[in-house]
């Protein structure tokens, strides 16, 4: 199955950092890294079963105060 792709812009600087940890990791690629860190997340998130538990998980991973 071929998936479809889109283009993200991200800034250099966090690029730049997470090049250095997806080649630490042994990934293959940036693209590779970064899709896995955002599915890891995101499934983390859709676990939640409520407002408050994805308030809690996103307060911890520091997008809220």
């Amino acid at each position: 199955m071929l998936s479809s792709k889109t283009s993200l812009k991200l800034s250099k600087s966090l690029c730049d950092r997470a090049r250095v940890l997806a080649e630490k990791a042994g990934y293959s690629s940036l693209e590779e890294y970064v899709e896995h860190v955002l599915e890891r997340e995101t499934a983390k998130l859709e676990e939640a079963s409520t407002r408050e538990d994805v308030e809690k998980k996103l307060t911890g991973l520091g997008y809220l105060e």
